[in-house]
């Protein structure tokens, strides 16, 4: 089991301070998840004179559970040093530049299939407009579908302005972040749970293309959305977040979409991941407690099944914290007493994860717990 070192941290002369005071073990890779308040620049640059590998990301707000304390955190660091056996993992950063997101993940699965025969993939997504079920797919092509992979989407504090991800010595507004593990030699699973339920009519995605949506039922989408949430066009990006659309794939399946970015000009809407065309899809909503009560049985059934970890991930929609409140605390409080092991995430605008039946997927809306721990 590798040592940990875990903490909060508020400013970038803190973090180093504390990062110092780790006497006990010698760090092999630190996973850090900030606020863009905390300059990342600045903590990459200081970060990189300890020649660590980092693996990074941007966030909308920081979870860590440390004693009773509360677990989540405003325009902190969040961070997790530790001593994993450098041979079982590897970060690289990749740019998506202009090729398509589905490339993009492409490219990632390859080289974690060069480092591994078998990969276990753990990404951090920055952009507004990438598309990450396209990266997904591009991972799976690539690296098969059964490949564990999990992760999120940079966060910027809910502003939707500007996310970005960063490793040792680079910073991506528009690319990936992705640790890689040795899945012969480290176990990397876990599960995702939402709760949203659909509500109102259905209705059908007119005009789309990857991740952006031109028209529903004809007309554009910025109006639909704007009718139904009776907003105005100043409060449409961030109300909009907390109503994802419920999409009944062509194939039969359903899985939620947010959208993060708005073009009035031309009234589309970019998700943060794909809605086909010919899609049936209807606007959903949470319950607030019934959708974290569902989330601690969830991870109680997971747990009776998979009781050992060394380190927890999570990644969770910033809409699960604004619909529930403090609420939320109680499923990450769950999964820290449930398993015991430090955990470390941030709320997301975009989540990777398995479901109970296994499937990898891209998600909205949806808490993904990994759980890291070495084979025996």
């Amino acid at each position: 089991m590798p040592h940990s070192s875990c903490f909060s941290a508020y400013s970038g002369d803190e973090l180093m301070e504390k990062y110092r005071q780790i006497q006990s073990f010698r760090p092999t890779i630190g996973i850090i998840f900030s606020s863009i308040a905390l300059g990342i620049p600045d903590l990459v640059a200081a970060l990189r004179t300890e020649s660590i590998p980092l693996f990074g990301s941007s966030t909308a707000g920081e979870i860590l559970v440390e004693g009773k304390a509360d677990p989540f955190h405003d325009q902190s660091a969040v961070c997790c040093f530790l001593d994993f056996d450098p041979a079982l993992f590897r970060i690289s950063l990749f740019e998506r530049g202009e090729a398509t997101s589905f490339f993009l993940g492409q490219q990632i699965g390859a080289w974690g299939c060069g480092q591994f025969s078998r990969p276990a993939f753990i990404i951090a997504i920055a952009g507004l407009k990438n598309d990450g079920e396209a990266i997904v797919r591009g991972i799976q092509q690539a690296a098969g579908r059964s490949v564990p992979l999990f992760g999120g989407m940079a966060g910027d504090d809910g502003l939707l302005e500007d996310t970005l991800v960063f490793c040792g010595n680079q910073i991506s507004h528009d690319g990936a972040v992705v640790l890689v593990f040795d899945a012969d030699k480290v176990d990397v699973h876990g599960i995702a749970s939402s709760g949203w339920v659909g509500i109102g009519a259905e209705m059908m995605i007119t005009s789309s293309d990857g991740n952006t949506v031109n028209t529903i039922n004809g007309r554009p989408a910025t109006e639909v959305f704007k009718e139904y949430l009776d907003v105005e066009d100043s409060e449409l990006q961030q109300i909009g977040i907390n109503f994802p659309l419920l999409i009944r794939r062509p194939d039969g399946t359903e899985v939620l979409r947010a959208f993060l970015s708005v073009d009035f000009s031309s009234g589309s809407l970019t998700f943060a991941g794909s809605v086909p065309q010919g899609s049936l899809v209807r606007f959903s909503s949470s319950f607030g407690y019934q959708t974290i009560e569902q989330a601690v049985r969830e991870l109680e059934g997971y747990h009776a099944d998979h009781p050992h970890a060394s380190l927890l991930l999570l990644f969770s929609c910033i809409a699960r914290y604004r619909v529930a409140g403090s609420m939320t605390a109680d499923e990450v409080l769950t999964a820290s007493r449930l398993w015991n092991a430090p955990l470390a995430g941030f709320f997301t605008y975009g989540e990777i994860g398995h479901n109970r039946l296994g499937t990898c997927d891209f998600y909205n809306e949806t808490l993904s717990l990994v759980l890291i721990s070495l084979r025996k």
